[in-house]
């Protein structure tokens, strides 16, 4: 009798780590849909667009249970080579996507910087911009530099309106004609 209470209380246990899963999965969706956060000023000329700290630990926690699982799918392929392939896919996936995952962009007087945990950071000045993609309201910009270098501002970044005003400043000259005529906050 105690051990049926025992293996009901383990099973419950075991599927804690899913429903976080899906907890962090349903707040990453939200995120893409929901995210009107402002961006930080860092000091008199540094601006932070990062995402919210839930996103990012939202993220490792999506990471680090496919890659768990992978492993864990793995261990007990048993010689299966379609199991081992496709759970290797997935762990290298989950790295993939942890190498780029922005951890920031820093706008100041100079230029723009997308930093990375784990990646190269990439720097355009604001002289050497050449293209601003902009998608719908809401939606990611694309910022591209002489040398084909590109600083995505995505939906999980904090301040789009901000970036934009920005952008507006520094750039006036050369926004292209679609550029967002969305409320810009500062403007």
């Amino acid at each position: 009798m105690e051990d049926d209470h025992l293996s009901m209380i383990w099973k419950i246990f075991l599927w804690i780590p899913q429903l976080l899963f899906w907890g962090a999965i349903a707040w990453i969706i939200f995120g893409l849909f929901g995210n009107r956060r402002s961006a930080r000023v860092l000091s008199g000329d540094k601006i932070e667009f990062a995402p919210h700290w839930i996103n990012i630990w939202a993220w490792l926690y999506v990471i680090g249970f496919i890659a768990w699982s992978a492993t864990r799918s793995i261990v007990q392929s048993q010689g299966s080579s379609w199991i081992y392939l496709c759970s290797t896919c997935f762990g290298l996936a989950a790295i993939g996507i942890l190498f780029d995952y922005p951890a920031s962009i820093i706008a100041t007087e100079e230029g723009i910087e997308q930093i990375y945990w784990f990646h190269q950071n990439k720097r355009i000045c604001w002289k050497e911009i050449v293209e601003i993609e902009t998608g719908l309201k809401e939606r990611a910009v694309t910022i591209v530099g002489l040398d084909g270098t590109k600083i995505v501002h995505s939906t999980m970044l904090a301040g789009r309106s901000r970036l934009l005003l920005e952008l507006k400043q520094h750039c006036s000259e050369n926004l292209p004609p679609d550029f967002p005529r969305e409320a810009i906050e500062g403007s």
